[in-house]
């Protein structure tokens, strides 16, 4: 057997041979372990090695990609955070922080903060020319005060030798209209829809509404004396073109907690009120000049969430309202009672959208719900018709009219009176939901127009009235086709007359479209009513308000009859 040279290696493990290379190792002879026996070739020379770099080679052009990184996004330029600040309505002094990183692996040197506008101060660093060393931020307070352009659109620039970064800032300016309201008259409120009413030649009509919520404007008269009258006067000399944070009186309500300087948190009732988010309110002491506009973030039923805290303490007892950016619609008109005690009316446009709640009534006749409240009629309400007439006239001759449409379309004065933020909520969801003269709804008279003479038998169809002309002219006519029968025992039911008949000179005979379940007495009627089919005359509507939402308020409209079917 041939005998090989072999060196075993300890293992790292067990210190030892490795059990784990295979048995056929011990049948070698002569083992050595380490250190290794002498070699069997010869041994190699060891010498010092001398440093020959740069080697030259012959270069040749190499095609490639660049592939980009984030380090291509992010570095070798000057970042500003943020780049664009959106105050929105700027009520009191704001501060904003801004941060400018080099992100250049070099320094840079800010030369100038160029373009700052009047109202706006930056501070919070030393002045240009100001070195920023590599990969270095700064940062900067940006102070907006209420002082200024009413429009605020600016651009800051920081500008470098080699780049620059801009800031852009927006917003407007506002004061708050604070002047006391003199509520020995109403404060009106209008709301006004556009609504695009396309009609043929025989009534039927196509409506659309044009304008996403209504434009709102509010009138008032003031009382000013002394030093009110005095900010008044000047106000309206520097100001008067520009936008108020005007509070909505019909709203306003007292604080019932202290609140102090600082707090996010303004306690009070928000139900039925426009506080909305992202808007305004105003706090208002016992003088004009004793006022703060609030921002709010949020809104709970027991509070308002602020954006940023309160400049000043409050009392108990203190005025709140929520109020929206208006703008006076005319120059007012002074009346003076004395050198100290002035009088003026004030119509201010709101220039925002004031969203609400729409809700139509809930009972349904024919496809179209039914008002079934009845109206205020603490003053005379007028009711009429007009007809859709062409005339044809050549001077000379007598002119003729042509009824084009066949049809009365009737006019119908309507008024509330409310009582309460519930009423006055439920009133303006109606109007939100109509949006302004677009929709129809079924509107009785709630008048006596006819008169049941004989019992209703269960299971009839048939109605006997007092005599009143009603087969002779109103059959088959629009708005007097459908009726409401109002009962003593609460019941309200609606039917259509499809027929009618004169059976003496004292009765005339009905016949409706369903039956009538159970049996009913003239005794039993207190009045039936024509139905019409209705949409509002205009698309204002008009809100007098007596005092504030928790007390009376009016509003009287004008309904069109429709043609529908």
């Amino acid at each position: 057997m041939a005998n090989l040279n072999c060196l075993i290696l300890s293992s790292p493990l067990f210190n030892d041979k490795n059990p784990n290379i295979s048995l056929d190792l011990d049948q070698f002879i002569s083992e050595y372990w380490y250190p290794s026996h002498e070699s069997l070739v010869s041994e190699i020379l060891f010498s010092n090695v001398s440093n020959f770099y740069p080697v030259e080679v012959d270069s040749y052009p190499i095609q490639f990609v660049h592939r980009y990184s984030y380090f291509n996004d992010y570095y070798n330029r000057i970042h500003i955070t943020p780049s664009h600040i959106e105050l929105g309505n700027i009520a009191s002094e704001q501060t904003e922080n801004v941060t400018v990183w080099n992100a250049y692996l070099v320094p840079k040197t800010l030369l100038s903060i160029d373009d700052i506008p009047d109202g706006i101060n930056v501070a919070g660093q030393p002045n240009p020319p100001l070195n920023f060393t590599a990969l270095q931020e700064r940062a900067w307070d940006i102070s907006i005060l209420t002082d200024g352009p009413s429009s605020l659109d600016s651009a800051l620039t920081w500008q470098f030798a080699e780049d620059a970064a801009n800031l852009r800032i927006t917003g407007t300016r506002i004061i708050a209209f604070a002047w006391l309201v003199d509520w020995s008259k109403p404060v009106k409120e209008t709301l006004q829809w556009l609504t695009d009413i396309l009609q043929s030649s025989t009534g039927h009509e196509q409506r659309r509404n044009l304008r996403l919520a209504p434009r709102i404007s509010l009138e008032a008269d003031l009382l000013l004396f002394d030093q009110e009258r005095q900010f008044f006067d000047l106000a309206m000399l520097g100001w008067g073109a520009k936008t108020f944070a005007v509070p909505f009186w019909n709203q306003q309500q007292w604080l019932s907690t202290e609140h102090n300087a600082g707090a996010l948190v303004v306690y009070c009732d928000t139900a039925h009120r426009n506080f909305r988010a992202n808007r305004l309110a105003i706090l208002r002491g016992e003088s004009t000049l004793e006022n703060e506009t609030i921002e709010i973030e949020s809104i709970l039923n027991d509070r308002l969430i602020l954006k940023r805290p309160l400049i000043q303490s409050w009392a108990k007892g203190t005025c709140l309202s929520p109020a929206a950016t208006a703008q006076i619609e005319s120059a007012p008109q002074l009346i003076k009672r004395s050198d100290r005690m002035m009088r003026t009316h004030v119509t201010l446009n709101i220039t925002e959208a004031v969203d609400h709640a729409a809700a139509l009534p809930e009972l349904i006749y024919r496809d179209f719900p039914v008002l079934d409240q009845a109206p205020n009629e603490s003053e005379d309400l007028t009711h009429s018709h007009e007809r859709l007439l062409h005339l044809l006239d050549n001077s000379t001759g007598f002119a003729l009219r042509t009824d084009t449409a066949k049809a009365a379309f009737q006019l119908y004065q309507y008024a509330w009176l409310l009582s309460g933020r519930q009423q006055q909520a439920d009133l303006r969801a109606l109007f939100y939901a109509l949006r302004g003269s677009q929709k129809a709804i079924w509107l009785p008279t709630f008048s006596d127009d006819l008169t049941l003479k004989n019992i209703i038998t269960a299971n009839s169809q048939t109605i006997d009235v007092a005599w009143c002309g009603y087969t002779r002219f109103a059959l088959n006519q629009l708005s007097r086709q459908d009726i409401q029968i109002t009962l003593r025992n609460g019941t309200t039911l609606y039917r259509r007359i499809t027929s009618a008949t004169e059976v003496d000179t004292q009765i005339e005979r009905l016949v409706v479209d369903s039956i009538f379940t159970d049996q009913i007495n003239p005794s039993d009627v207190i009045r039936i009513s024509f139905l019409s089919l209705c949409r509002l005359s205009n698309d204002a509507v008009e809100f007098e308000h007596i005092n504030d939402s928790d007390g009376i308020a009016k509003c009287s409209v004008t309904w069109r009859g429709v043609r529908e079917e």
